[in-house]
């Protein structure tokens, strides 16, 4: 499997993620946040098998992220990049 069979360029943006505007009923719009419509800004749009595989990994990610993260209210660990100390 390549990349290739997960994602494609997006045709309306042709990979930028950017377009300035757009036509609606033939007439030309601003498009105000830049974004392409058709893909969010992203430059690429999932294949059938990338939406598949992205469906069946997002819950082991999802429960990865909050297994590392402390639960609400806990004091951080000493040395976890907090700069409270004071030098004498």
């Amino acid at each position: 499997m390549v990349i290739t069979d997960l994602k494609r360029t997006c045709p309306r943006c042709r990979g930028s993620g950017h377009q300035p505007g757009f036509s609606s009923l033939g007439i030309s719009q601003i498009n105000y946040d830049g974004r392409c419509p058709e893909c969010a800004g992203r430059g690429f749009q999932l294949t059938e098998l990338g939406e598949d595989l992205l469906k069946l990994l997002r819950p082991f990610v999802k429960e990865m992220i909050e297994a590392g993260q402390p639960p609400a209210g806990a004091n951080p660990p000493p040395g976890s990049g907090s700069h409270d100390e004071q030098s004498a």
